[in-house]
């Protein structure tokens, strides 16, 4: 079967009548059911470990988010090499490797501890980053997002936001997740929950792998769902045109790999998204130490602060996608940066649980509704065939971005136990990044496919 839609068009007859329900939403709920056991238990889950960690082996809070930080850094290294290996393995083979991998990393982490080998002493911290940011990572990153959202961006193209808006709820949701970790945490220590959580990704997340397909044309489908009469129709359309005939507007150009890194929305957007990594992260990382440390909440209510931002972050991950089919993403974005701002003005002034869940409720909105935004414009762009490599080399380009954040800030309360000048920080980030977004105009097609006759990508 031939892997283009402009392939299938020459062979209607070999196009599948859709089932009733299109296949590609399989992959969708698949994928958002990894997100939410994944992410619960690695990104958002991480604070809970952290300040577990810090309590048992007495690390600094710099110390602490560096872990992180590495974890951010190997990933971006990884991620051009894991991308290709998406776009040429298919996104299954890949999602069954990293969940194995980042499975059995859960499972070690449970006796982390330092080691001698004969004269060499490893500390603990230096054990924990070998396996944190070293094989857990590489597990993460090439079992979940890259794969995930390679096969959610090859399956649609018109409902591309909607698609991962949905994926995304599967984060959003993963408060749950991060709940339930918090109380195995608080009644079994946090080893033993790090050796539940590895067991579970076996149990739950390798078998909805396995639903995972690469791209619709490869067993008889369309993007989105789309019915052979409409290949059929088109095809009698463009039938004994020349190569430079217009092409039918949902046929997407796919950009090479060169062809993007000469287009300015790539940086723009690579420069807009680092604005707001540098406070993403950070936020995450330091809510619950900040809001028990600095602002003497309890751990129950600041932990629940951090599912509570979470889980509230299904309305923006949904609504912003959404919309994001039917507005252009630049302003969509541009809204929940300065929203983001917002809340963490709030955040750094917060004296009671009013303003705690004020924050919650405006920061996690907006911080939900720029994830869908930022894989959906990627595909919008780009296309699909290179989609997991520029992805890739997004997140290589973004390594100083997430590598920076959480350490400065972690750096900036071991100096002065506040975290004011690196709140600050992230305002004027996220101000700054509205003006890269908005310059991340959709990039003009190359010339070459203006001549094959290509008038929308």
């Amino acid at each position: 079967m031939a892997e283009t839609i402009g392939a299938e068009i020459g062979n209607p007859a070999g196009v599948r009548k859709q089932p009733r329900i299109f296949y590609g939403w399989y992959v969708v709920f698949a994928s958002a059911g990894m997100n939410l056991y994944g992410s619960g238990l690695w990104f958002y889950g991480f604070p809970i470990f952290y300040k577990a960690l810090l309590d048992e082996f007495g690390w600094s809070a710099a110390a602490g988010a560096a872990v992180i930080s590495l974890s951010r850094l190997e990933g971006g290294l990884e991620g051009p090499i894991i991308g290709w290996a998406v776009d040429k393995f298919g996104p299954r083979k890949l999602a069954l490797i990293g969940g194995t991998i980042f499975g059995l990393g859960f499972l070690l982490m449970s006796i982390v501890q330092g080691f001698s080998i004969g004269p060499l002493h490893v500390n603990a911290l230096a054990a924990f980053i070998f396996l944190y940011a070293g094989i857990m990572s590489v597990g993460r990153n090439t079992g979940f997002g890259h794969a995930s959202m390679a096969a959610i961006n090859s399956w649609f193209i018109t409902k591309r936001s909607r698609a991962f808006a949905i994926y995304s709820l599967g984060a959003g949701g993963s408060g749950a997740t991060v709940f339930a970790l918090a109380l195995t945490v608080d009644a079994f220590g946090w080893r033993s929950a790090a050796f539940l959580g590895g067991i579970g990704i076996f149990i739950i997340v390798l078998p909805l792998a396995l639903v995972l397909r690469h791209k619709p044309e490869q067993y008889g489908y369309l993007p989105d769902g789309a019915e052979p009469e409409e290949v059929t129709a088109t095809s009698t359309q463009v039938e004994g045109e020349s190569p430079s005939s217009p092409k039918p507007d949902w046929i997407q150009y796919d950009f090479s790999l060169k062809e993007t890194f000469l287009t300015l929305a790539f940086w723009m957007l690579i420069l807009g998204f680092g604005a707001r990594s540098v406070s993403m992260t950070s936020i995450v990382v330091h809510e619950v130490k900040y809001l028990t440390d600095v602002r003497g909440i309890s751990a129950v209510q600041a932990g629940g602060a951090l599912g509570g931002m979470v889980f509230i972050s299904m309305i923006g991950r949904f609504g912003f996608g959404w919309f994001g089919d039917r507005i252009d993403k630049r302003y969509l974005f541009i809204a929940t940066y300065l929203m983001q701002a917002l809340g963490i003005l709030i955040l750094d002034t917060v004296s009671n649980m009013f303003m705690v869940w004020l924050f919650v409720v405006i920061y996690g909105i907006a911080y939900g509704g720029a994830i869908p935004l930022s894989f959906s414009i990627v595909g919008d762009y780009y296309g699909r065939k290179n989609y997991a490599t520029i992805r890739g080399f997004m997140q290589m380009f973004l390594i100083p971005a997430t590598l920076v954040g959480p350490i400065y800030a972690g750096l900036v309360f071991d100096l002065t136990s506040s975290y004011h000048i690196a709140f600050m920080s992230f305002i004027f980030s996220l101000l700054l990044g509205t003006v890269f977004i908005f310059l991340a105009r959709k990039p003009k097609l190359p010339a070459s496919a203006l001549r094959a006759g290509h008038t929308s990508q």
